[in-house]
């Protein structure tokens, strides 16, 4: 992606467009064109282009009127893909663009535009825009070179998309076959950097997607959590196994958190794995707990089943058909500044914090991130890698999750020998993992004093050494701290050292509160659509008057409940909001006073207590299903005699 990245901002300028269109005439009549005018994949398009004999002056796309029919499979491909475009409609779409995707021939299968005026109506599911059709396009591109590709303006090989900006992301099947690409083309400009992540998450779902309808595997996802809202990536790390344990597939993710090798296929888990973990992973259930399982380094990963209770269904399937419903419940228009989405959503006070801080990551700036708990820390670390260097590593470590005995070879690493137990060979620490890249040092405030002398020295000599080791290795990386305690107040208190203090605080950055944040409404719309949750307008009501001190983060939990509450494919109602009922909304004077980072909340609430709260959500659940005890007691994964007792009533 960042080769693309790259050569779109070079495609930007007038100048180098206005030498496109002078260079492309003269290549038409069989001319060279100068060297490195062009990428060398869009060179060879050209070339591909010209010998089939188009001009570039010719007009072709309104021309193109016979429709190709389309075949049970992709058909199929078609109905997973056009939930995703739907969804990213709002965040991308417009008057003069379009959203699609091609098969391997460069048939449209699916499409979505403005309507059957808009000028790139003709874009429908079975014509076909290859190279001797329409000429030099981002998706023929990519289907030729497997890559994403951003193209404009005169760099398409017909005059008549000068003023097109066309953005490409391959979509690859769950065992890395080439199915397809998804395009957005449009005559205007969109941010590359967004557009590009945005196409290349709805690839990665709806390849999961598929993953989830492979018969006879056992379908397993890899996570860096224990725990679903503590994870931070769009579409989990997947592995498909046969019953012999075998590796059949991997996406991208998996292949790159467990460094899988190019023909990783057949492979076995105990490679992988250690092998005493290996026959607990392969009886894996979709109710079961994460599994946490060893590497052969000693680092361990938490592992469940990507299966869901239904065969065939996927776990994120209800994420993108959920935003349309949402949105029609919402009583608010979705503000303008969606069709060219922030990373971060829209609050402007966000943005600009975001907008400073990548200006000063981008100059090697340490960054040091403050807010409460749930604010989106990590993403907002994650952004900024982004923003920087996506291909890049990052490596994130919560300073407060790792035992202290363990904190130093967990960072640093290891010699051969270093310790009885360690691995032959020795093993790389975290810091060396993130060389070249960003490193989180997430809950900072809560490292050791005595460690932190040893960090101080590393990010001071800008080198590692692992322990039992007298090589010290170069360490070349950007920096993100992030704590949930005022750094300066730990200083005061001598719980945290001044020299490290200054050393990652760089730039600060306090991320707002849920309560703080100007984009509310937009933020519920699209953990809405993550959780397949439709909401009636008191639930919304009610969600959009709480307090939130958990912030996203409970927002979310509160969600994810509320679904699982109201069954699926019904919208949720106040009644599935048990944990809401009894904690009061922010009175006017207290939004009013809501201006600094400090929590101003009018009135804490008592906490229910367990038997309470086992009350209310058996209450809840059993609401949802009618009284229906049967249905209820699945549902809470208990037999009908326990659930009649917590209810005090005797058994039926």
């Amino acid at each position: 992606m960042w080769s693309a990245l790259v050569e779109s901002r070079n495609a930007a300028t007038a100048s180098y467009q206005q030498r496109l269109r002078q260079a492309r005439e003269q290549f038409a009549e069989g001319g060279a064109l100068p060297s490195g005018l062009l990428p060398d994949n869009v060179l060879r398009s050209w070339q591909r282009s010209r010998h089939s004999g188009l001009r570039p002056w010719q007009s072709r796309l309104a021309s193109q009127r016979g429709l190709y029919p389309l075949a049970e499979a992709e058909q199929q491909l078609a109905s997973i893909t056009r939930p995703h475009l739907e969804r990213l409609w709002p965040l991308l779409g417009g008057v003069g663009w379009s959203l699609f995707c091609v098969n391997r021939h460069g048939i449209i299968l699916c499409s979505r535009s403005s309507g059957p005026h808009d000028p790139l109506s003709a874009l429908q599911p079975g014509l076909r825009i290859q190279e001797q059709d329409i000429g030099t396009t981002a998706p023929m591109c990519t289907l030729a070179d497997q890559q994403p590709l951003v193209l404009t303006g005169s760099q398409h090989y017909l005059s008549e998309f000068d003023d097109f900006f066309c953005t490409s992301v391959p979509l690859f099947a769950p065992d890395g076959e080439l199915l397809g690409v998804l395009d957005l083309t449009g005559i205007g400009k969109r941010q590359p950097v967004r557009t590009l992540a945005l196409l290349e998450q709805a690839a990665l779902q709806i390849q999961a997607e598929l993953f989830a309808r492979l018969n006879g595997c056992q379908l397993l996802s890899v996570h860096t959590h224990q725990h679903d809202h503590e994870a931070t990536e769009p579409v989990p790390a997947l592995l498909a196994l046969d019953d012999h344990g075998r590796l059949q597939a991997a996406n991208s993710p998996a292949r790159q958190l467990l460094a899988l090798p190019d023909d990783y296929q057949q492979q076995r888990l105990s490679e992988l794995f250690d092998s005493r973990d290996c026959q607990r992973l392969l009886e894996l259930q979709p109710a079961s707990a994460p599994l946490l399982a060893r590497l052969p380094d000693g680092s361990a990963l938490y592992i469940r089943s990507a299966r869901t209770s239904k065969p065939g269904e996927a776990r994120i399937a209800a994420r993108s058909a959920a935003l349309s419903a949402a949105q029609a419940l919402s009583e608010k228009p979705l503000a303008v500044e969606r069709q060219n989405p922030h990373p971060l959503g829209n609050d402007p006070h966000l943005n600009q914090q975001f907008e400073l801080g990548c200006r000063a990551f981008a100059a090697g700036v340490p960054i040091l991130l403050q807010g409460e708990t749930g604010t989106g820390k990590e993403v907002f670390a994650r952004a900024l890698h982004q923003h920087w260097n996506a291909h890049a590593p990052f490596v994130a470590i919560n300073c407060a999750a790792i035992p202290e005995s363990l904190l130093e070879a967990e960072l640093f690493g290891y010699a051969d020998g270093a310790f009885t137990g360690g691995r032959k060979g020795g093993a790389a620490g975290r810091l060396e993992a993130a060389h070249g890249g960003t490193l989180l040092l997430d809950e900072i405030g809560d490292m050791p004093l005595a460690f932190q002398t040893r960090l101080l020295r590393v990010l001071q000599e800008r080198s590692i050494r692992r322990l039992g080791s007298d090589i010290s290795r170069p360490l070349d990386i950007r920096l993100v701290s992030a704590s949930l305690r005022p750094l300066a107040q730990a200083v005061n208190q001598q719980q945290f050292r001044e020299d490290l203090y200054y050393r990652l605080n760089g730039f600060t950055i306090t991320l707002p509160a849920l309560r703080q944040r100007q984009d509310f409404d937009e933020l519920l719309l699209r953990l809405m659509a993550d959780s397949g949750c439709e909401l009636t307008a008191d639930a919304r009501q009610r969600l959009l008057q709480q307090d939130w001190p958990g912030n996203i983060r409970q927002l979310e939990q509160t969600l994810k409940l509320a679904t699982a509450l109201a069954g699926a494919g019904n919208p949720v109602e106040l009644v599935h909001l048990p944990q809401l009922q009894n904690i009061a909304p922010l009175s006017p004077a207290a939004e009013s006073n809501l201006t600094g980072v400090q929590d101003n909340r009018q009135q804490t609430p008592c906490e229910p207590t367990l038997e309470q709260a086992t009350r209310q959500l058996i209450e809840a659940t059993l609401a949802a299903n009618q009284g229906n005890i049967s249905r209820t007691a699945r549902q809470l994964g208990c037999s009908r005699t326990t659930l009649y007792k917590k209810l005090g009533l005797a058994s039926a």
